[in-house]
């Protein structure tokens, strides 16, 4: 199981992705450009005279990042899900959407119809493509 620094340093790096850049974060959270908390907390720094201590963000960061970017209160601590992690555009985002508008007793079969996709097929002459 995930902890909650590694859950919040996977969802700013899909803040990353989003904005595209650190600077251009920085500037929506209304900080310096260069302000290095943000990448500290990506890169797992180590902390200066603290041992093994790693930068980590806190509750009070989280909360001011959904505030100010107008993120449900809580988004920072929930693992991202498969729509952030791969793009809105990705054809897996639509098998999990049909999956998740299923009735369960239907997944056994769209596992099976799945499967049957991954197989290679054989071509007349023999050979496997």
């Amino acid at each position: 199981m995930q902890t909650c620094a590694e859950i919040r340093r996977e969802k700013l790096v899909v803040l990353l992705e989003k904005f595209g850049t650190l600077a251009k974060l920085n500037e929506a959270l209304g900080w310096t450009r260069t302000d290095p908390k943000l990448s500290q907390i990506k890169n797992n720094n180590k902390r200066p005279g603290r041992g093994e201590s790693t930068y980590q963000m806190g509750d009070a960061m989280a909360r001011e990042i959904e505030d100010k970017l107008g993120l449900e209160r809580g988004w920072m601590d929930n693992p991202p899900s498969y729509q952030e992690l791969l793009g809105e555009n990705d054809p897996r985002i639509k098998v999990m959407q049909l999956m998740e508008g299923m009735h369960p007793e239907q997944w056994a079969t769209a596992a099976r119809l799945l499967d049957a996709l991954t197989q290679p097929t054989t071509a007349k002459n023999g050979t496997t493509d």
